[in-house]
């Protein structure tokens, strides 16, 4: 109220309010400065293992809720001191070597679809949302195959432009779905490092500009890219492919991905915690990063693995079709065959799932995420890690070799 006052009063409100406009002024730009180092910070080795724990601090996202009946995973009664004995460069390991190891923060292995080890290490707990980097891409593998369940989406051997004209006259123009399912669009992309700071790499560049500076959305850098093959002769490793598929479904399904599949997904398959989708910008334009951000426990990674180990079912729900689970799991071209990926290197791939010969398949993402699944002896693994460097082929293979010991050890239960 500015009844009864002097001129000298009015005056000394004015300086106040004009310092009060500046202070905030001012602030906002720090504060913005500040989110933007601690995203860029985020990357860097120091306290890695908490870092993996605590994405949702660090960028923006959309939550999507527990299902109301969440998928019941018994424990499988096995004795406490449950161990299991691998061998790795001439040496015996147990689990508790093999976490250390290799970096875990978190272990659950399922067989029968109950819980034979549930490990968590680091400080993290059953409610923790850990990323998952790009694991993340298989979700959304799914999330494609949903929307053409639902009609959204005719088959994927239609073109990406049918859906997403934005791509018309880009390096996409031409390649079908499938072929970005499948990382064989022949469209550019050097994912070959994950040094963040050589900004000559997509990769790179976009992470800078889109996922820390929030300049624009990751998709937007698609146009830069440029045609190298013709679409499904090379696999090439792309997240730029994954995130165009998010943005494929969001656009078909006309919902925010996270929407979408919270009532298509995480709901149905009986997901027990929220999960969230980190995003590319603020909350208000941001999308999800449908290539490799999204934040989840580990009971219900696990839950998602028994989905695709079970062709579909959560339960006695069939969430999404067994043929969908039979052709993302299959490499049906040379391209993507068993060890035509890179040089010495044996895996498949085929909706966005790693393959293995003997018919297991994997997600599998940056610092040692892994969602482990044998449909042969009915088990699910997942490691969730932080692993010093964003690929450690020996890390990952000696995983490898402690999932085949568990396996061999779970044969007679």
């Amino acid at each position: 109220m500015l009844r009864n006052c002097s001129l000298g009063d009015l005056n000394m409100r004015a300086i106040t309010i004009r310092a009060l406009c500046l202070s905030v002024a001012l602030s906002v730009p720090i504060a913005l400065a500040q989110d933007e180092n601690m995203r860029r910070s985020y990357i860097e080795l120091a306290d890695r293992a908490y870092k993996m724990q605590q994405a949702t601090q660090t960028f923006p996202g959309r939550r999507m809720t527990a299902s109301d009946n969440p998928l019941p995973l018994p424990s499988a009664g096995l004795p406490s001191d449950f161990d299991v004995r691998y061998e790795w460069e001439g040496e015996l390991y147990g689990i508790d070597e093999f976490n250390e190891r290799t970096h875990s923060n978190a272990l659950l292995i399922l067989k029968n679809g109950k819980v034979v080890t549930e490990i968590y290490r680091n400080g993290s707990e059953p409610e923790t949302q850990f990323i998952s980097w790009s694991t993340a891409k298989s979700f959304t593998s799914t999330m494609v195959g949903l929307a053409i369940e639902d009609g959204y989406i005719e088959s994927v051997e239609d073109d990406l432009t049918d859906y997403l004209p934005s791509l018309i006259g880009s390096a996409y123009e031409g390649v079908s779905i499938k072929h970005a399912l499948q990382m064989a669009s022949g469209v550019g992309w050097d994912e070959s490092s994950y040094d963040f700071d050589d900004l000559s790499k997509p990769l790179a560049y976009q992470w800078e500009n889109s996922i820390i500076r929030q300049r624009y959305r990751f998709i937007e850098g698609a146009n830069r890219l440029i045609k190298e093959t013709e679409p499904g002769l090379q696999f090439n490793y792309s997240t730029m492919e994954s995130s165009i598929l998010g943005w494929l479904v969001e656009n078909a399904s006309a919902q925010r991905l996270a929407n979408y599949m919270e009532e298509r997904l995480w709901h149905r398959a009986g997901m027990e915690f929220d999960a969230v989708w980190l995003l590319d910008g603020p909350s208000e334009i941001g999308r999800e990063m449908a290539g490799g951000m999204l934040a989840a426990s580990l009971r219900d990674f696990g839950r998602y693995g028994l989905l695709m180990l079970n062709k579909g079912k959560a339960g006695a729900r069939q969430v999404i079709s067994e043929n969908w689970i039979e052709e993302a799991t299959t490499p049906d071209s040379a391209a993507i065959d068993y060890g035509a990926l890179y040089d010495d290197y044996p895996l498949g791939y085929g909706y966005q799932w790693w393959l293995f010969p003997d018919g297991r398949f994997e997600a599998q993402g940056l610092f040692g995420q892994l969602i482990y699944i044998a449909p042969d002896e009915n088990v699910v693994i997942v490691k969730l890690s932080a692993w010093p460097e964003g690929v450690v082929e020996e890390m990952e293979f000696e995983s490898y070799v402690f999932f085949e010991a568990v396996i061999s050890a779970l044969q007679d239960f």
